[in-house]
């Protein structure tokens, strides 16, 4: 096999793969997410997905990450870990590669 033949085989594989784990790596909007798409986010079973729901159906949508909070398991710690995952309005709820306070702060909020 040429060089040539070689690249494109290997780059059709790389794209294959990508496409196979994009879905790893989309943000779940947690205002409009089902049982089932909540629970594909890592760290979100049956019983954090249904609080999720819950809170939705009494409260109405979720407007920033001190509301999450409000729903019982997502503590400070469980934000800072799957909120990059989590998204209000196509924004996640911890911006990539942020520090633990973005997770806890709300507006006028110090640390």
């Amino acid at each position: 096999m040429n060089v040539a033949a070689w690249f494109k085989n290997t780059l059709i594989i790389l794209l294959l793969a990508l496409c196979a784990a994009g879905p790893t790596w989309a943000l779940v909007d947690i205002n409009s997410a089902d049982e089932k798409l909540l629970r594909t986010v890592k760290g979100i079973g049956p019983v954090k997905a249904r609080a999720i729901l819950a809170y939705r159906a009494k409260n109405g949508s979720f407007r920033s990450a001190a509301d999450v909070r409000r729903v019982k398991g997502f503590g400070s710690k469980t934000l800072d870990r799957i909120g990059h995952d989590l998204a209000i309005a196509g924004k996640p709820l911890v911006a990539p590669g942020a520090g633990p306070s973005n997770a806890t702060a709300s507006p006028g909020q110090r640390h």
